[in-house]
């Protein structure tokens, strides 16, 4: 009894999406923070085909805390949804592992790999809010043998009203990409081809790419992430597995044909089918789809 009077006194979480505060116990473990992101916000549980969602685009922090003494996750989700009501965001869903839609529902959530986030399938709670029509939080919680694992995303506007996924234009050549990446941190390596359903690379000669080393040549303290992205066919777990493999092949070049980069300048990720740039309903939407994008990460 005593260990869960302990725990559930609470302490402030400085993020910068709200003010916030968590159980004692839960340790923040990670953070990512990400100037201009796409977040997806569950609206209802998996309905057999997809997880009806509303797409949120802005500034995005997802933060990880970990406990060493397992805690049911209604718990903790008790003590974490009045404070976001407080802050005014409204409740869009509640709902547990299996009734949500297990392994579909989870995976179509950016959730943060292990071992920064892990996710029991049988033992989560999930909880969705929004604020007005430009801000949205929903936060995972998941308790294993002897831990409990909590994932806090928010996403609120960007200070820079005029960065929108949707409104980028594909690039007609990597003379685009310095003044786009200094204006938007975010660009598509449109040149960039890999074989039908694989990670491998059709060739090995890029200018895209050759455009990217110069300009983290000239800026030495700026690293990147490499985003894969996928069309819509399939299910989203190979898809997001294809997507990473090849942001990771991409990244293997790099490091390869360009040894001054320092590696860990070079990060790479995937995130399947969730942010297209165009319908997959068209041959040319699929292909715009398919794609592999860089973007900054911010500097101190």
């Amino acid at each position: 009894m005593l260990r869960l009077i302990i725990l559930f006194f609470i302490l402030p979480l400085p993020t910068q999406a709200l003010e916030f505060a968590m159980p004692v116990g839960l340790k923040k473990i990670a953070q990512h923070d990400n100037a201009l992101d796409t977040v997806l916000l569950p609206l209802n549980i998996w309905d057999g085909s997809k997880v009806p969602s509303k797409k949120f685009i802005g500034a995005s922090s997802k933060v990880v805390f970990r406990s060493d003494v397992a805690t049911k996750p209604d718990a903790i989700a008790a003590v974490i949804l009045p404070q976001l009501i407080a802050n005014g965001y409204k409740l869009t869903l509640q709902c547990a592992d299996q009734y949500c839609g297990g392994f579909d529902f989870r995976f179509s959530l950016k959730v943060l790999p292990p071992p920064e986030m892990h996710v029991d399938l049988g033992n989560y709670i999930f909880i969705g809010f929004q604020k007005g029509n430009d801000k949205a939080a929903w936060v995972l919680i998941s308790q294993s043998l002897k831990q409990t694992h909590v994932q806090l995303t928010t996403i609120q506007p960007t200070q820079n009203k005029d960065l929108k996924f949707s409104t980028l234009p594909v690039p007609k050549g990597p003379e685009q990409l310095s003044s786009q990446l200094t204006e938007t941190g975010h660009f598509i390596l449109a040149d960039l081809k890999f074989e039908a359903g694989a990670a491998k690379l059709e060739g090995d000669v890029f200018p895209s790419l050759l455009a990217l080393v110069e300009y983290l040549r000239v800026r030495p303290n700026q690293s990147i992430v490499l985003v894969g992205h996928t069309d819509s066919q399939g299910p989203l777990e190979s898809n997001i597995k294809l997507s990473k493999e090849r942001a990771i092949a991409v990244q293997s070049l790099l490091n390869t044909q360009f040894p001054d980069i320092e590696p860990d300048r070079i990060n790479a990720n995937g995130i399947g089918y969730l942010a297209p740039v165009a319908s997959n309903e068209t041959r040319a939407g699929l292909e715009m789809n398919r794609r592999v994008e860089v973007i900054l990460i911010p500097t101190d």
